[in-house]
C-alpha cells in the first residue's frame, strides 16, 4: 500500500479447486499484521474486499463463486517479520494455499519503514518510546473497525436510486449488484444469462423476439417463478427457459437453445388477441373504423407474420372496449378537473352541471370554462364582436361542443370560452349565453355584435338574454338552404353574394332587384329569411368588422377535429393546450412584427390600391373631398374617417376613395393615420401577453371529496355505423381536392313507365309494358367513319354473320311470346337457306 493506493508487488500464484465454503474453515476473525482480500475476475484491484469468515463479504464471495467459477484471493505479506517470522509466514502461506482457491496470489505491503528497521524488535520499540509513541497490539474490536473504515468510499450522487442499498432495513436479504446483461426493450434479442425485472418482462422479450424474426413461438410453461417457451413447429429444438435467481433478485435465462431446426411458416402462436390489441389500441383511438383486414395486412408488412382475420376482429373489439372504459373513467374525475383548473387559474369560471337519472345516480350533464386570462384580454384589447357555434363530439360519449370565438388585431381567431353539452337545444344555449353574459359583462348586448347560424334554440337564447345586441346571421348557411330548395340555378351564387357584399343600401337595392328579376321564387325565399341580418349594408360600425359569415367559428371547429374524438377530459385538455400553443406562437410573431399595424391592414390596402388609378378627386372644404368612381361621386370625410361607400366606416381600413385622396395629397395625409386603432401592432401584442396558467397532470389532482359522476346515458346506435371522422358536407360545399361532376339535382325517371322518383328496378306500376332501353346513339355525324383503328386497342371489327346466325337472329326477332309452329319439311330447308 503506497499513498493509500493498492498495488500488486508480485508474489506467487496457485490454482486450487475446492468448494467456496471449505476454503477457509477455521479462519480467524481478525489477523494482526496480515489481512486477506478477494475480488471477482472482472473487477479491478480498487474493488478488493476484505475477507473474514461469517461476515457479509464472505457470504457474497460464496454466492458469486457459483457463477463466476473463479475467485482471486490476495494475502498481505508482513515484511517486518524476518527470520523465523518469515519462515513461519511462509509455512502459513503454504498451508493456506493447500486448502485452495481459484487463484491465490501473494502480495507485499510496504509499511513505510524509511530507515529499514524492524518495528517488532526491542530496539525499534525502545526508539518508539523515546519518540513518544507507544506501540500496542490491535484488538479484535479495533480490527473490525479498521475493516469497515478501510472500505469507506465517497458516495456517488448518480447512484442507482431504484435499488435499495444492501444495508437498508427495508431489504430482508442481501443483494449484490447484477453483473449480467439486462434486457433492453425494443432490441428483440435473447441470450443466455440475460436478466429481467419480472416474468412479465421476459414475456415481452419473447414476443419481441418472435415478431422481429418472424418465428412461430409458443409458451410451454408460465408461472410466477419460472417460464418456458418453445418453437411452435414440431421437432424444432429451439427452447428458452427463465427462472428466478435469488442471488441477484431477478429473473434469468438459464437455458437457451437459439438455433432453429425448422423453417418459418408465417404463423406465430404467441401473437394472441391481447398482443394485437396492445399493438393497435393507439391507432384505434384515432381511427375507430380501422378494419381488421387492414390490421392483418399491417402486421404482415411489419413482422412477416400473418394472424387470422378472427384474431384481428376480436382484438379490435377488445381494444374498443378498453377505450370505452377510458371514456367512462373520465367522468369520475370531472369535479377534480374543475378544482384543478380553478386552483391554477384564479378568477376563472369553471362549472360542472349534473343531473340525477332515473336510477338515482348523479351523472354528467354539461361543462363550461372561461379562463380569466382569455376573458380579460378579450374585454380589454379585442373588438366587441364574437361568433358562437356548436359542433358534434365524435367520441363514444357523444354530446356537442359550444364555443365562443373572437377576432384579434390581425383578424385571426381568438377563442375564449367553450362548453360541452348533451344536446344543442334552447335550454343548453340559454345556459351557455348566460355564462357568457356574466363573464364578458355584455349587459343587454348594446354595443356588441354576435354572429351565428339560424339554429332555433340559439336564436331564442340570444333574443331573451341579449335583446339589444347586433345579431348577424351567417350568409353561407342561408345560401346553402336556398340552393338546396332551388337547384340548377347557375347564377344564384353570383347574384346572392352581390346582395350580401353590398356596403350601402343603394347597392343593396340594386343587387336585390337583379336577384328578383332572375328568379322570383329565390327572391321570396331570401326575403323570408330577413336579408338585413346578413347584408353588410345594414351592419353597425361599432365592431369595426365586416364579417357576414361565421367562418372563423367554423375554422376553430376544424382545428379541434382530433380533439373532439378523444375522451372528455382529454378533449378539454387538448383544446386548452392548443389555445396555449396558439398564444405562444403568435406572441413570438407579434414581437417580430415592426410595422405600425398588423399584417391584415397591409394586404387590404394593397388590394384597394389597384383601383386607385381609375379614380378622380375634387377638393371641397377642409377635410372634405368628392371622389369620382365609375361616374358616381362619393363624399369622403378625412376628419371623421368616413366614406359614402361605408367600406371605410365598417372595416376601419381606408377604402379606395380615401386612398385616392392620400395619393393626391401626400403631404397632408398618410395611410397609417387613417387606420383604426383596433389594428395597431401594440394592440396586437397586448392581445397575446397573457395566457392560460399551467395545469398539472391527472395524477396530481386532489380529490374534491364530492360524489363521483358517471357517464350520461346514451342510446345505442342502430343500423350501419357512420364514419365519425368525417362531417357530412352541405349541398353547396365542393370537395377539397379537384372538382367532380355529379348527378345531384337531377330528377330520376323510370324508363319502364316514365314516371319520376323511382327506377325500373323498383317500379310500383304493375302491368306497364316493359320498354327496353334505347340503344346509344353514335356521337359521329352522318357519313363520318370511326377514326379509331381496327385492332386490339381500337374499335372491334364488324363480324359477318353466317347463314345459321342470320336464321337465329330472325327467330329472336319474332314475337316475344312463344308460338306453336309446325316443323318445316325436308324440302323447305333449301328455301330457308
Amino acid at each position: 500500500m503506497s499513498d493509500d493506493t493498492l498495488v500488486y508487488n508480485g508474489g506467487s500464484g496457485h490454482e486450487l479447486l475446492t468448494q467456496p465454503r471449505s476454503l477457509f474453515q477455521g479462519l480467524p476473525v481478525s489477523l494482526y499484521g496480515q489481512r486477506i482480500w478477494y475480488k471477482l475476475p472482472f473487477e479491478d484491484l480498487k474493488e478488493l474486499r476484505i475477507l473474514c469468515e461469517g461476515t457479509e463479504n464472505f457470504e457474497r464471495m460464496c454466492e458469486a463463486a457459483k457463477w463466476t467459477r473463479m475467485i482471486e484471493i490476495y494475502m498481505e505479506k508482513d515484511e517486518d517479520c524476518e527470520g523465523d517470522h518469515g519462515n513461519e509466514e511462509g509455512r502459513n502461506d503454504d498451508q493456506n494455499m493447500e486448502r485452495g482457491a481459484d487463484q491465490v496470489e501473494q502480495r507485499g505491503r510496504d509499511d513505510n519503514n524509511e530507515d529499514g528497521r524492524d518495528n517488532n524488535t526491542d530496539d525499534g520499540r525502545d526508539q518508539d518510546r523515546e519518540d513518544g509513541r507507544e506501540v500496542y497490539e490491535m484488538c479484535e474490536e479495533e480490527a473490525q473497525v479498521e475493516e469497515v473504515v478501510a472500505k469507506f468510499f465517497e458516495e456517488e450522487e448518480n447512484d442507482d436510486y431504484q435499488r435499495t442499498p444492501t444495508t437498508s432495513d427495508n431489504e430482508g436479504r442481501k443483494i449484490q449488484r447484477c453483473p449480467y446483461d439486462r434486457w433492453v426493450r425494443g432490441s428483440g434479442e435473447l441470450k443466455i444469462k440475460q436478466v429481467f425485472e419480472s416474468v412479465k418482462e421476459f414475456r415481452e422479450a419473447v414476443i419481441e423476439y418472435a415478431l422481429k424474426g418472424g418465428w412461430n413461438i409458443r409458451f410451454n410453461r408460465w408461472g410466477a417463478v419460472k417460464s418456458e417457451a418453445l418453437c411452435g413447429i414440431e421437432k424444432c429444438s429451439w427452447r428458452v427457459y427463465c427462472s428466478y435467481e435469488d442471488s441477484i433478485a431477478m429473473w434469468m435465462i438459464k437455458t437457451f437453445q437459439e438455433n432453429h431446426t425448422c423453417f418459418k411458416d408465417g404463423r406465430c402462436k404467441i401473437l394472441s388477441q391481447q398482443v394485437i390489441c396492445d399493438m393497435f389500441i393507439h391507432e384505434l383511438r384515432n381511427d375507430p373504423l380501422l378494419k381488421p383486414v387492414i390490421m392483418q395486412q399491417r402486421i404482415h408488412d411489419r413482422y412477416d407474420v400473418a394472424p387470422s382475420h378472427n384474431q384481428c376482429r376480436k382484438a379490435k373489439k377488445k381494444a374498443l372496449e378498453l377505450i370505452e372504459e377510458e371514456f367512462k373513467e373520465q367522468y369520475s374525475r370531472m369535479k377534480d378537473y374543475r378544482d384543478e383548473l380553478k386552483a391554477r387559474n384564479p378568477h376563472s369560471t369553471v362549472e360542472v352541471r349534473t343531473e340525477i337519472n332515473a336510477v338515482g345516480v348523479e351523472v354528467f350533464d354539461s361543462f363550461y370554462m372561461c379562463f380569466s386570462g382569455l376573458r380579460d384580454t378579450w374585454k380589454g384589447h379585442c373588438r366587441p364582436i364574437f361568433g358562437i357555434d356548436g359542433c358534434f363530439l365524435k367520441s363514444n360519449s357523444k354530446g356537442q361542443l359550444l364555443a365562443a370565438v373572437g377576432r384579434d388585431a390581425n383578424n385571426q381567431i381568438y377563442p375564449f370560452a367553450w362548453a360541452v353539452v348533451q344536446v344543442e337545444n334552447s335550454e343548453s344555449w340559454l345556459w351557455f349565453i348566460r355564462h357568457l353574459k356574466n363573464d364578458l359583462g355584455l349587459g343587454n348586448g348594446e354595443g356588441f355584435t354576435v354572429i351565428s347560424d339560424r339554429q332555433k334554440g340559439l336564436l331564442f337564447a340570444v333574443n331573451q338574454e341579449l335583446p339589444e345586441i347586433e345579431h348577424r346571421m351567417c350568409a353561407r348557411h342561408i345560401y346553402g338552404n336556398i340552393r338546396k330548395d332551388h337547384p340548377r340555378k347557375p347564377q344564384l351564387k353570383t347574384k346572392f353574394w352581390r346582395v350580401v357584399d353590398s356596403f350601402n343600401e343603394e347597392d343593396y337595392e340594386i343587387n336585390l332587384a337583379q336577384l328578383k328579376k332572375y328568379d322570383s321564387d329565390i327572391y321570396e325565399a331570401f326575403m323570408s329569411r330577413n336579408p338585413r341580418n346578413c347584408s353588410r349594408a345594414f351592419f353597425k360600425t361599432d365592431s369595426c368588422c365586416e364579417d357576414a359569415l361565421n367562418n372563423f367559428s367554423e375554422s376553430y371547429n376544424n382545428t379541434l377535429e382530433k380533439a373532439r374524438a378523444m375522451p372528455l377530459i382529454q378533449s378539454l385538455e387538448t383544446m386548452r393546450r392548443q389555445t396555449m400553443m396558439r398564444i405562444a406562437m403568435r406572441r413570438k410573431m407579434t414581437q417580430k412584427h415592426k410595422a405600425t399595424h398588423s399584417l391584415k391592414v397591409a394586404l387590404v390596402i394593397a388590394e384597394e390600391e389597384k383601383a386607385v388609378k381609375h379614380l378622380r378627386t375634387i377638393a371641397s372644404r377642409p377635410g372634405l373631398f368628392e371622389v369620382m368612381d365609375n361616374g358616381q361621386s362619393h363624399k369622403v370625410n378625412m376628419k371623421e374617417k368616413t366614406c359614402r361607400c361605408r367600406k371605410w366606416d365598417l372595416t376601419g381600413i381606408p377604402c379606395r376613395h380615401a386612398l385616392r385622396v392620400v395619393f393626391d395629397n401626400p403631404k397632408t395625409y398618410k395611410k397609417e393615420d387613417l387606420v383604426s386603432d383596433w389594428y395597431l401592432t401594440t394592440k396586437w401584442q397586448d392581445q397575446y401577453i397573457d395566457s392560460i396558467g399551467p395545469v398539472n397532470g391527472m395524477k396530481f389532482w386532489r380529490t374534491s371529496g364530492e360524489t363521483t359522476l358517471e357517464a350520461p346515458d346514451t342510446e345505442v346506435q342502430k343500423g350501419r355505423k357512420k364514419n365519425p371522422q368525417k362531417r357530412i358536407k352541405g349541398v353547396n360545399e365542393s370537395p377539397k381536392k379537384g372538382k367532380k361532376a355529379t348527378n345531384h339535382g337531377r330528377d330520376m325517371h323510370c324508363y319502364r313507365c316514365g314516371l319520376a322518383d323511382h327506377n325500373a328496378y323498383k317500379c310500383p306500376n304493375s302491368g306497364v309494358p316493359f320498354k327496353p332501353r334505347p340503344p346509344k346513339k353514335s356521337k359521329l355525324a352522318d357519313g363520318m367513319e370511326d377514326p379509331r383503328p381496327v385492332g386490339k386497342k381500337g374499335r372491334k371489327p364488324k363480324k359477318k354473320k353466317t347463314v345459321t346466325e342470320v336464321v337465329e337472329s330472325q327467330d329472336l326477332a319474332g314475337p316475344s311470346q312463344p308460338t306453336q309452329t309446325s316443323t318445316p319439311e325436308f324440302g323447305e330447308w333449301d328455301r330457308w337457306t
